[in-house]
């Protein structure tokens, strides 16, 4: 107001999808007109726009980006009602409200390399990290092996007599399935 000149603020929320540009316009005095000053044509004139021209109603052209008052803060609005006998409106930003955010499903472990714990590794990082061992459990259960037999529920005539042997390891809990031959 001292100097009208004239500071214009975008406020952005986060992931609106616009750059985060901190100015639409920088501290300077707001022509009238929007024409260019170039060398050689006539000079345009002295006309900005002051503090005593800005209405609640009105329209403030800034460089072709028509920008209308919603609300101003409580000095302005004392400022603008003693001064000139304007009601602006108290207002504010309303920042909206963030997003619900959604967990990514886990895709199934296809089991072609590596265990479950490896791929459920690139999920949740770009570079993962090896999956931690729990040490305790394998320097206690080392070299502790269940071994089963188990053979084929089936009336297929090939299958009756297929025998195979399922290792469950303790150590980290691994299985693996075989059969002799």
């Amino acid at each position: 107001m001292a100097d009208d000149t004239v500071e214009v603020l975008e406020v952005h929320s986060q992931n609106d999808g616009y750059d985060s540009f901190t100015k639409l316009l920088a501290r300077r005095k707001l022509p009238d007109t929007n024409d260019v000053k170039q060398p050689g044509h006539a000079y345009i004139g002295d006309n900005y726009l002051t503090c005593d021209e800005i209405h609640p109603d009105s329209v403030i052209n800034c460089f072709n980006h028509q920008l209308r008052i919603l609300g101003v803060d409580s000095y302005t609005q004392n400022y603008y009602q003693v001064k000139y006998g304007r009601v602006f409106p108290l207002g504010g930003h309303n920042a909206q409200a963030p997003r619900e955010s959604k967990a990514n499903p886990c895709p199934p472990h296809t089991a072609l390399m590596g265990g479950e714990r490896d791929s459920l590794g690139y999920i949740k990082r770009l570079v993962p990290q090896r999956p931690k061992v729990d040490e305790f459990k394998a320097l206690d259960n080392d070299k502790k092996i269940l071994r089963l037999t188990a053979r084929f529920n089936t009336k297929v005539p090939e299958d009756v007599d297929r025998r195979f042997i399922i290792s469950f390891y303790l150590s980290d809990d691994t299985i693996a399935i075989y059969e002799p031959l």
